[in-house]
């Protein structure tokens, strides 16, 4: 106990927070390769369907207010209060969940495998929360632990209830059992065996504070779920084509595997995020230069990134998709390098995404997240329907694009405010 109760050095929280990124960002790799060799067509397609509303769903499970719980160091809101406000929209999660399998007319089956693995969201949330309250009190290591722990083992229970039984249903179970029990071992044990967690300070009264804690969490909550909306819509209109018979059985599931390396940018940025903090340093103390020096060694270095992971998605891309998942990709070779040009696009505009935070201009970016959810849900379905797996991948690639020239419009938008505001000052200091 004395160990787990000592403070760590910032090295070993470095490591256990790249262990549990990286942990997190390999959860749907790895059960899709499982996935693929355990069962084929149809119920893989319903699995996949799943995880892209059990995402969706998940957003309104964690409300964002994540960050905004783990910055909370003077305690603002207790974490009992976060533990229940979780609860309320886990709550709403669910039942969101319920009334889209319903709106669907999904089968009982189907409807019943989406439901499982949205509450095998449900119990990441819960998780999540903990996790939050870890973070705010500098135990960031446990928070990682945790993920690494749940993540691989909820991955070995899947495959082992996948590769015996061969019954989607029952390994969809094993996976949400063992979140269950995996979050009570680490998460639930850590706040009665660590001291500073089980001195917790004491509820306010009243309820308003729910209300208030909504009206923080609701901007980055409304970004997020039209985000996951634009980046799931090809899955959904896949879905709904393949119910009508345009598209094949195996295609969702051929699509997802496909949309993996979309990523790949993405986490090569993670190690770039400090960058930002030195931008905000750079422009709270009116050095701007400085700071857009930053921004483009940061375009620079992710565009090199971007014609690596081009180049060689082009050559060894499909063959070692083919032989990882256990799928015959190569008549999407295309395909698969418009996806990933679409993720390399998404990663720089959520880079300007970061910057225009930096310069407290974050309130602008509904503008980009709305007018792009507009357009992908006006170019989408009908994309997927005329052109089926390409149509898919060029909806996401032109709404990623969208995207990225909304942010950097935005962005240089907020850069022409704050030179106005610069000179208004200047001319009333004459």
């Amino acid at each position: 106990m004395s160990s787990i109760n000592k403070e760590p050095d910032s090295k070993t929280v470095y490591i256990w927070n790249m262990l549990g990124s990286m942990s997190n960002a390999l959860l749907s790799v790895v059960a899709f390769m499982i996935l693929t060799r355990g069962v084929e067509g149809r119920e893989a397609d319903i699995f996949s369907l799943a995880w892209a509303v059990s995402q969706l769903m998940a957003i309104i499970g964690t409300f964002q207010i994540r960050m905004f719980q783990a910055t909370d160091v003077e305690e603002k809101f207790t974490f009992d209060q976060y533990l229940q406000f979780r609860i309320v929209t886990i709550v709403v999660m669910m039942i969101g969940c319920g009334g889209y399998v319903l709106l669907k007319h999904y089968e009982p089956y189907k409807a019943l495998v989406v439901i499982v693995i949205t509450l095998f969201r449900g119990i990441d949330c819960i998780a999540d929360v903990y996790e939050g309250w870890f973070q705010q009190k500098e135990r960031l290591d446990l928070a990682s632990k945790a993920i690494v722990g749940r993540v691989w083992s909820a991955l070995l229970v899947f495959a082992a209830g996948l590769f015996l039984t061969r019954n989607l249903m029952i390994a969809s179970l094993s996976l949400t059992a063992a979140y269950a029990v995996c979050f009570y071992a680490f998460d639930y044990r850590y706040t009665i065996l660590v001291d500073c967690f089980r001195r917790r300070k004491r509820e306010k009264t009243g309820k308003k504070w729910m209300l208030q804690m909504a009206v923080e969490g609701f901007p980055l909550f409304v970004n997020a779920f039209l985000m996951m909306s634009i980046v799931n819509a090809p899955k959904l209109a896949i879905d709904a084509a393949s119910g009508m018979g345009r598209l094949k059985d195996g295609v969702q599931t051929e699509f997802t595997v496909l949309f993996m390396p979309a990523s790949f940018l993405t986490l090569a940025y993670i190690f770039f995020r400090p960058l930002v903090t030195h931008m905000a340093v750079f422009w709270s103390t009116n050095r701007k230069r400085k700071m857009l020096k930053i921004l483009g060694r940061l375009v620079g270095a992710l565009l090199a990134i971007s014609v690596v992971i081009l180049a060689g998605s082009a050559l060894l891309g499909i063959p070692i998709l083919s032989v990882v998942y256990s799928l015959e990709l190569s008549p999407y070779r295309t395909e698969l390098l418009i996806l990933i040009a679409g993720g390399c696009i998404y990663t720089f505009a959520n880079a300007f995404d970061n910057v225009l935070v930096v310069i407290r201009k974050q309130y602008l970016l509904i503008i980009a997240y709305v007018i792009t959810w507009i357009y992908s849900k006006i170019v989408t379905q009908n994309l997927v329907f005329r052109m089926g797996m390409k149509g898919a991948a060029l909806s996401y690639a032109s709404t990623m694009l969208l995207f990225f020239l909304m942010t950097t419009l935005l962005f240089g938008f907020g850069l022409f405010q704050e030179k106005q505001k610069k000179n208004r000052g200047k001319a009333e200091e004459k």
